[in-house]
């Protein structure tokens, strides 16, 4: 069926309903839209133009994706259903151009084809359904007043049809669309409640895993103003980790790190039974021994030594103590007297020596060299000692303890005791020198003891030993005045470690071309000499001190309880430790009488030159640094060592631990004390500071 060119209507044209499928035939109607009626028949028939109002389309929403587009033929396009077929023309009215577009969609036998016109209003877009047993052609044009026409030719089956709209719509209340949407309807909310019902599951997992992991948060357990303990312990461990737990977590993590790359390197000497593993096990617990005394007010060197006695000492753990490689024990004491000596030779400060003038030599050297002779002549014959090393016994009982006595004299000083006197700042700075004093006495007395050739040589050995480590120190401590340049970035992290590296070599190296007296002396040299270029305007570093005081918190327990492990308690013989102790009495009576007489010149009161006499009681570090340096000598030597030297090296370690466990916690209780009773307080803000910081 054609339409003429005034008015045209839209065919549609049914197949007959048959069991077999036919191939549709070529389609030869066009299908035009009038700009002045819609005509909607059926196959077969025709009816009258619709009324002239026009309401609004209702065209249902059509789920896109049931929407088939296909636009490879611009004319028609065909379906194989046996049931239908329909076409959807261009308008080839000569004021309308069409857009052909064909798209077909089938559903049980459906077929719907799509064009679109264009004429003066620009054309709208394609709208396409699929509907079950039923097909749908959609025609839009344009007519000539702008309004927009559309068509939906129709063929419905015989026991469903719908009711159209007079303005040619969709089918109002068409049951097959409303039947699908309500098929899509269930079958999304039953997807939906479906997804809702497991997101509800994990919500509520997430939320009690949140619930459990909120209730150990640091946020929600703020401290009160006055927490008790049981509170105090339970915010220790809220998270994320912080204060001391946060602090042992760290250093767990660290040292099995560390540990780990150990026995990646050596094997079996980072195993129990090792080497390696002694060394990590004592210092783990030194430390944590460490730690616990400070609670109770003593110094923690007390708690390290204790703990490599007890390793040495005790069946069952001394097998710690037994594994220690002697060598790799001895290296790490002299790392540790290096810090020391560098930290005492930066500790001297000329302009502090020059204000307090005379009275800092007499404290520093008149105590010392009275103990130190003392000790040399009691214990010669008391302890039957040859006078090479009950001298040299001396000379490691006479040294004061830095690590003891700076820290209580600071600690008095930020408290305004004995500050406008200047007492804090004379004993710290008397003290430097007295461990100089100590340490050059004592390798002197090395270095004849185990003096090897002739006469002569025994006898100009020791000036030489001394001359070679002043030149040494003189001559690098120079070096380092220009080294590193003052341009250069992060300048005391490059003096520490070439001043570190210059000691190291001192202390080592002398021992490997014979002349072992002249390390310590060479270490103390060359740290006094470059303070003093540090010391200049523009070339000062602070940090340089806090580098070597953070060194010594690091080897400070190392060193103690290495020397602790060289004591076997059951090993000592009882007379060793009985006239040791009457020695020790005899030493330390002769020096607080000494250490009053010599500061009588100066402007103190009886109680401040008593107090001042008090001050200089502690022994720990150097007896620790040095008290076995004769010992491991004589075993480490290449010939085979003498028993006798070996039972007198025994003997000055065991008095020297003796002596740090008698005089450490005993000089630290008695300046606590004694300070606040006996020293005048006068609160300033100038507090006396580590003089090694101002380097």
């Amino acid at each position: 069926m054609e339409g003429n060119s005034e008015s045209q209507d839209l065919l549609v044209q049914q197949e007959p309903s048959g069991g077999n499928v036919n191939e549709a035939s070529d389609v030869s109607d066009d299908c035009h839209d009038s700009s002045e009626q819609l005509s909607l028949s059926p196959a077969g028939s025709s009816t009258e133009a619709p009324p002239s109002y026009k309401p609004e389309p209702q065209v249902p929403d059509i789920p896109s994706s049931s929407v088939t587009h296909d636009a490879a033929n611009d004319n028609c396009t065909y379906n194989d259903s046996p049931e239908r077929e329909y076409c959807d023309t261009n308008n080839e009215a000569g004021d309308s151009y069409g857009d052909g577009e064909c798209a077909t969609s089938t559903n049980y036998g459906s077929r719907i084809g799509h064009s679109r016109g264009a004429s003066q209003v620009s054309s709208c877009e394609p709208s396409v359904c699929r509907m079950s047993g039923r097909d749908l052609c959609h025609s839009r044009g344009a007519s000539t007043d702008g309004s927009t026409m559309e068509a939906y030719p129709y063929s419905a089956s015989e026991s469903r049809r719908g009711t159209y709209s007079e303005a040619g719509t969709l089918p109002i209340g068409s049951t097959i669309i409303e039947e699908n949407m309500q098929g899509w309807d269930r079958e999304s909310e039953k997807k939906l409640s479906d997804s809702e019902e497991v997101g509800t599951t994990y919500s509520r997992k997430l939320v009690s895993f949140c619930d459990c992991c909120q209730s150990v948060l640091r946020s929600q357990h703020e401290l009160r103003e006055h927490p008790t303990t049981l509170e105090l312990i339970k915010y220790a461990f809220t998270c994320p980790p912080h204060g001391k737990v946060g602090n042992f977590l760290l250093w767990l993590l660290i040292g099995l790190a560390f540990w780990g790359c150990l026995i990646s390197i050596t094997g079996e000497e980072a195993l129990p039974g090792g080497n390696f593993f002694s060394l990590i096990v004592l210092y783990v617990f030194a430390m944590l021994a460490g730690e616990a005394v400070k609670y109770i007010g003593l110094p923690s060197l007390l708690g390290s030594l204790v703990v490599g006695i007890l390793f040495s000492s005790i069946p069952g753990i001394n097998v710690i103590g037994s594994n220690l490689d002697h060598s790799w024990s001895a290296a790490l004491r002299k790392i540790a007297l290096v810090i020391i000596l560098i930290r005492a030779g930066l500790g001297l400060d000329p302009v502090a020596l020059r204000k307090l003038s005379c009275i800092v030599l007499r404290l520093a050297f008149m105590p010392c060299m009275v103990e130190a002779l003392t000790m040399g002549v009691v214990s010669k014959f008391l302890l039957d000692l040859p006078w090479s090393w009950s001298l040299m016994l001396g000379f490691v009982v006479a040294a004061v303890s830095p690590a003891v006595v700076v820290p209580c004299l600071l600690k008095l000083g930020e408290d305004g005791y004995g500050v406008e006197q200047g007492i804090p700042t004379l004993v710290i700075a008397a003290a430097s020198m007295d461990d100089v004093l100590a340490i050059t006495g004592f390798s002197v007395m090395m270095g004849l003891t185990f003096a090897k050739g002739s006469t002569t040589w025994t006898v100009f050995k020791g000036p030489f030993e001394i001359f070679t480590g002043i030149v040494y120190g003189i001559v690098f401590g120079i070096v380092c005045w220009y080294l590193p340049y003052r341009e250069k970035k992060n300048r005391a992290v490059y003096k520490l470690l070439m001043l570190f590296g210059l000691g190291s070599l001192a202390m080592f190296g002398s021992h490997k071309v014979g002349l072992e007296s002249s390390g310590a002396i060479a270490v103390l040299t060359v740290a006094f000499v470059a303070g003093l270029g540090w010391r200049k305007p523009g070339n000062e570093d602070a940090a340089v001190g806090k580098y070597y005081r953070f060194l010594w918190e690091i080897f400070q327990p190392m060193l103690f309880s290495l020397i602790g492990a060289e004591i076997n308690v059951m090993a000592i013989e009882p007379s060793t430790v009985g006239w040791g102790l009457l020695a020790l009495i005899v030493g330390l009576t002769l020096r607080v009488a000494t250490s009053f007489v010599v500061v009588m010149g100066a402007s103190f009161t009886v109680w401040e030159r008593l107090f001042i006499a008090i001050a200089w009681l502690p022994k720990a570090t150097v007896q620790a640094a040095i008290g076995s340096l004769a010992l491991d000598y004589v075993q480490q030597s290449d010939s085979e060592p003498d028993p006798e030297d070996i039972q007198r090296g025994v003997k000055v370690v065991t008095i020297a631990v003796m002596v740090i466990l008698v005089t450490a916690p005993l000089g630290a209780a008695a300046i606590k004390l004694t300070g606040p009773k006996f020293l005048a307080r006068k609160p300033s803000s100038n507090s006396p500071q580590d003089s090694e910081t101002t380097v």
